[in-house]
């Protein structure tokens, strides 16, 4: 397999994969989660009781939308900067449209990477995308696991 049909392979399981991340697989099951049991379904079932109820949580949803956002810029440009000051650590949201407002955020993070992976990437922008593709399969595996563990 030459050397542009391998990088273009990789881009497009990558792809794939981050689908798979946000949205939950198309089958019955899939690498990183079962149907229905993606990304963004976990933050959006989500309440501000359960915000308020696990310290954190918000902040880290926010801090991967960061993740996803700044990886996407730095596929077009390695020397972008990701343009929202908001400290992630500590965070919650004062409202209910605070918290959807970050939700929509998040989705259009997930969006601009898959939309980035299109780009022809260089090696190391291969890698930087693959980390940010594990990093929110974690972190949806931790919405997964919290959402599971709270009293219905």
């Amino acid at each position: 397999m030459g050397q542009v049909t391998y990088w273009a392979a990789m881009s497009d399981l990558l792809r794939e994969t981050l689908r798979e991340v946000l949205y939950g697989p198309d089958g019955l099951s899939g690498l990183f989660s079962a149907p229905g049991d993606g990304l963004l379904r976990a933050a959006h079932a989500l309440t501000l009781d359960d915000l308020r109820a696990a310290p954190g949580l918000a902040g880290r949803v926010m801090a991967l939308r960061h993740a996803l956002d700044l990886t996407a810029l730095r596929l077009a440009d390695p020397h972008a900067l990701l343009s929202d000051p908001t400290d992630p650590q500590g965070w919650q949201p004062t409202g209910a449209q605070a918290w959807r407002d970050e939700l929509v955020n998040l989705a259009r993070a997930g969006q601009a990477l898959y939309d980035a992976l299109y780009l022809p990437l260089t090696p190391a922008a291969q890698r930087e995308a693959h980390g940010a593709v594990l990093h929110a399969a974690r972190e949806a595996a931790l919405l997964q696991h919290w959402r599971g563990l709270r009293p219905h």
